[in-house]
């Protein structure tokens, strides 16, 4: 099952997976950049790809990269 998680989530070190979309590395951990799903993705003998997914129906957050207009 897939665990939810927010953005700037620590979510594992580098060398226990690989980072995908979804997510950055910072001083040898991968961090979710956007709040969604955690998917691990086993390839053959490789470390595992740890990505952040999202439903793409919910419209309650803007994708990465878009831009916003808010009132602080």
């Amino acid at each position: 099952p897939l665990s939810p998680c927010v953005a700037g989530e620590r979510l594992c070190s580098t060398e226990e997976a690989t980072a995908g979309s979804g997510t950055y590395t910072r001083h040898g951990f991968i961090f979710s950049s956007l709040a969604g799903c955690l998917e691990r993705k086993n390839e053959d003998n490789e470390l595992p790809v740890v990505s952040v997914v999202r439903d793409s129906e919910s419209q309650l957050l803007p994708n990465v990269g878009a831009v916003v207009t808010c009132k602080v």
